[in-house]
């Protein structure tokens, strides 16, 4: 009887001898957790204007989200935030009958796509082109219009409403602008002044960066494979 007390006894005072180590091994590891999530952000918020051309990728000190908005793809699905969640975009407002700004910044995002899928990282990035003129951009407008650049550049466009919801705390505008036409022209003869940057968005909706014109592709390709870090 005495022999199984003290047995007992020697057994209560390791497990009371053993839980403030255990405690002190889980605390260790949480504090080793947050020092290393810690670094890692400082790292990223320092490297990046370190490591990027700013001519080419102004990084955004303060990465903003973007709004959700209830806008349609070129097939007639719903698009808004949650089509630019889990991967990279290159994220792009003009128009289809813009008589030379949008051509050529959607050749330059075909020449990225290409020069990406060399590098294999095709399903971290999607590129997304936004109608800011649905009064002439219809979904079979915008379908032939960026299928003539890419097959892959998704088009969305939506009611002007929602459109400003989502572009303007985003920095992105536009205006209608008069054509110098005869009185007997159709009413919707107009081209529409626009924000030309191209915007790098993070897979969690947030724009980090913004892209000016003029664009070089081996440039932007650069810049986006230091920021994502592919």
């Amino acid at each position: 009887m005495f022999h199984r007390s003290g047995k007992e006894g020697l057994m209560k005072m390791r497990m009371k001898g053993g839980a403030p180590v255990a405690v002190a091994v889980f605390l260790v590891l949480i504090v080793a957790l947050a020092i290393s999530v810690y670094l890692k952000i400082q790292r990223v918020n320092v490297d990046l204007t370190q490591v990027v051309d700013q001519s080419v990728l102004r990084i955004v000190p303060q990465p903003i989200p973007v709004p959700d908005a209830k806008l349609t793809r070129m097939d007639g699905k719903p698009f808004g935030k949650k089509a630019l969640e889990g991967k990279w975009t290159f994220l792009y407002f003009g128009y289809t009958l813009c008589p030379d700004v949008c051509p050529t910044e959607l050749t330059a995002l075909a020449e990225v796509a290409d020069l990406l899928r060399r590098e294999g990282v095709q399903s971290r990035w999607q590129q997304v082109f936004v109608s800011v003129d649905p009064e002439r951009d219809t979904p079979e407008q915008l379908g032939r219009f960026v299928s003539y650049f890419d097959p892959q550049i998704i088009a969305a466009t939506g009611e002007q409403t929602e459109l400003r919801i989502m572009a303007q705390p985003i920095g992105v505008g536009w205006e209608k602008a008069a054509l110098p036409t005869a009185n007997d022209a159709p009413s919707n003869s107009y081209l529409v002044n626009h924000t030309t940057s191209i915007l790098l968005v993070s897979p969690d909706a947030t724009v980090v960066g913004v892209y000016p014109t003029p664009h070089n592709p081996e440039a932007m390709v650069k810049a986006y494979l230091a920021v994502t870090r592919e």
